[in-house]
């Protein structure tokens, strides 16, 4: 097994992440046996996510001590919210050093290739993860689990490996026996190889695209589209510092090229990041920056205030009541498809309950639950503050409460639009009451400079300004839903 390992000359210092699971308890054996163990120091992460942690951790501390290696635990706290798997990873990399050995095997990898090839993450995606740090990844899980028996090492067994719901786990459960019997072969070692020949070829892409400046928006549309994309992909793994250089989606990275040929002023990248374009150079703007009264990530909604060309009336109808066009038809639907997109990035893993508060916002959920490739569900509340007038009242009525319990459930609230933010104030505090394991928001429209209390929007599409609007869901005394397109209200512009 030493033979097919790749760790470092005899005596040179390394850090081995073991979880007290077989395939970082073969690692620690492995670094110690090549390495020395004096040379090797056994890091444990506790997540807290389970009871026992603390005995995971003394596990680890005893195989260390018996291999002669120093031991470090760690404790981190990961946040509640959707995608736990992608919450806890983060955290236990940034409790890590940065070139801490990972206990990966071929079988991982193989994983990852086929996941990556689901995902839509292009070659680097097909290339899976880079050999540096994994010293392991020629080995397969089956010996792992053989030398720790060989060696009387009883390591921990993950539940949540056998649970569905995580999707690697259905990877490795169900599809790649499936390929198996398929090819009449194992796949994993093919999965592997081609990893290796993709990587290869992705190297000499990445050192043609290396001299693109992907922030450079003319020069990104007028380059070869290979090119432009390995260019955006560098940029965003590199930009967004995520510790593994997860590729990101082939989805996203046209969404990018978009924006670089003024198709597009911006849009969502994933992870809650944002790319957007100002003369002609694109920037990329990282969760919670924002100076908006609409915190947390409020500050990636497509900010229509400021841009400056006129935009004439186009009525679906003829009636005087509706005047100037504030957002088009192709601006929301391109503006749903990135909604879309990061929330099935968002919850991959556990797919939400979207509470949808009616009337308004009912147009908006049929696009939006369309974008989302999740087996979600959906239940409605209706309230009203407005009734048959043009401004909130501030009085909040619920006309219509919810049928699904939302006890433990990750949570997402539709809304047409925010305007004194007095309405979101209490839906969220009602809701929060039914004890949801999480609760965010996602607002198509925010009005500027209207909002009375501070408020958290994870999902915005678009900050308006201020004039009362009709279209795309939203009424005056139950008139105009029916318009594909919001524009103002002629009588109050």
């Amino acid at each position: 097994m030493l033979s097919r390992s790749t760790f470092p000359p005899p005596g040179t210092a390394v850090t081995c992440a073991v979880s007290g699971g077989p395939d970082s308890l073969a690692l620690l054996v492995l670094a110690c046996a090549a390495v020395g163990g004096e040379a090797v120091t056994a890091v444990h992460v506790d997540h807290g996510l389970r009871s026992g942690s603390a005995d995971e951790a003394e596990l680890v501390r005893a195989a260390a001590e018996r291999l002669g290696a120093a031991f470090r635990g760690v404790t981190v706290q990961v946040e509640p919210g959707p995608n736990l798997e992608a919450r806890a990873r983060a955290a236990r990399y940034a409790a890590l050093p940065p070139d801490a050995l990972t206990g990966h095997t071929a079988d991982d990898q193989a994983e990852t290739v086929l996941l990556n090839l689901l995902r839509g993450a292009g070659l680097d995606g097909l290339g899976g993860m880079a050999p540096e740090r994994r010293p392991l990844r020629r080995l397969r899980r089956a010996e792992t689990h053989a030398l720790c028996g060989a060696l009387g090492l009883d390591p921990v067994l993950d539940p949540s490996n056998a649970d569905p719901a995580f999707r690697r786990n259905r990877v490795r459960r169900e599809l790649l026996p499936l390929l198996d019997d398929v090819a009449e072969r194992d796949v994993v070692p093919v999965l592997a190889r081609q990893a290796d020949l993709f990587r290869d070829d992705a190297r000499v892409l990445d050192e043609l695209a290396a001299a693109l400046d992907p922030t450079d928006g003319r020069a990104l549309a007028a380059a070869p589209v290979p090119l432009a994309r390995r260019a955006v992909r560098r940029w965003l793994r590199e930009a967004t510092g995520d510790p593994e250089q997860h590729p990101p989606d082939a989805a996203a990275v046209e969404r990018v090229l978009a924006v670089a040929r003024g198709t597009a002023v911006a849009c969502e990248v994933g992870g809650g990041w944002r790319v957007a374009r100002t003369r002609q150079r694109l920037r990329l703007e990282r969760p919670g920056d924002s100076s908006s009264p609409v915190t947390a990530r409020a500050d990636r909604a497509t900010t229509l205030a400021a841009m400056s060309e006129p935009r004439s009336a186009a009525p679906h109808f003829d009636d005087p009541a509706l005047g100037e066009i504030v957002v088009s038809a192709d601006e929301i639907a391109a503006r749903i498809a990135e909604l879309g997109a990061e929330i099935t990035h968002d919850y991959a893993d556990e797919p939400p309950v979207l509470v949808c508060v009616l009337k308004g916002a009912f147009v908006f959920l049929a696009d939006l639950v369309r974008e989302i490739r999740l087996p979600i569900e959906v239940d409605f509340m209706a309230v009203s503050s407005y009734g048959a007038s043009t401004k909130s009242s501030g009085v909040v009525r619920i006309v219509k409460d919810l049928e699904m319990d939302l006890r433990g459930r990750h949570v997402v609230l539709v809304e047409d639009i925010v305007d004194s933010g007095l309405t979101l104030s209490y839906l969220t505090k009602n809701l929060m009451a039914r004890d949801p394991a999480s609760l965010e928001v996602c607002a198509l429209f925010v009005r500027q400079g209207n909002q009375k209390t501070s408020l958290k929007l994870r999902y915005v599409g678009f900050e308006i300004p201020p004039s009362f609007v009709l279209g795309y869901g939203l009424d005056v005394a139950e008139r105009f839903r029916n318009l594909p397109y919001v524009c103002k209200h002629a009588e109050h512009s």
